[in-house]
């Protein structure tokens, strides 16, 4: 008897976990995702600038070649993020379309960048002075702090586009460290 008790238990915690009860919800997780993805790219972005600010306080022979690198690692991130918004697929809520078509602008947003900043390291001539090379490179703040303030945007007007995903946001723990890093 008290082996069919165990195996009747057993089997309803077994169902119970695998209706998902207790679980993140389909919300939640694509909301995670999201935010995962986010904080990733906004983590390598911050190490970059940080490792480009300290090589320009001790410019050196190969400080235009380290500050290219930097933003080379800067655009591989960011293009890596478009990728990874656009992979997520659309949740499964009333307006999971719409919320697709907003981070699928956003990476194209993203994308667009990337090319202009590579557009920029390019153009900078071989022999141009260092301040010449930070002078060009300074053009791209105002498309950086744009990617920013639209991430940011989009974001908000995919929460506020359906409560189902405001609520998965408001869960998901990688969205409550992003929204504690901003």
């Amino acid at each position: 008897m008290r082996l069919v008790a165990s195996a009747v238990v057993v089997s309803a915690v077994l169902a119970f976990l695998a209706a998902g009860c207790g679980g993140q919800s389909s919300e939640e997780k694509w909301a995670g995702s999201v935010c995962t993805n986010i904080t990733n790219w906004k983590q390598q972005i911050q190490k970059e600038v940080n490792d480009a600010r300290s090589t320009l306080q001790s410019p050196g022979a190969g400080t235009m070649d380290a500050i290219k690198t930097d933003v080379q690692q800067a655009a591989d991130a960011t293009k890596q993020l478009a990728s990874n918004l656009r992979g997520l697929g659309a949740p499964n809520t009333s307006s999971g379309t719409q919320a697709k078509q907003q981070l699928d602008a956003l990476s194209t947003q993203l994308e667009n960048t990337v090319n202009h900043a590579k557009q920029t390291v390019a153009s900078i001539p071989k022999n141009a002075t260092l301040t010449q090379s930070v002078s060009q490179l300074s053009a791209l703040g105002p498309s950086l702090q744009s990617l920013v303030t639209n991430t940011k945007t989009t974001l908000s007007s995919i929460q506020s586009s359906s409560s189902e995903l405001k609520k998965g946001f408001d869960k998901a723990d990688s969205c409550k460290q992003l929204q504690r890093s901003s």
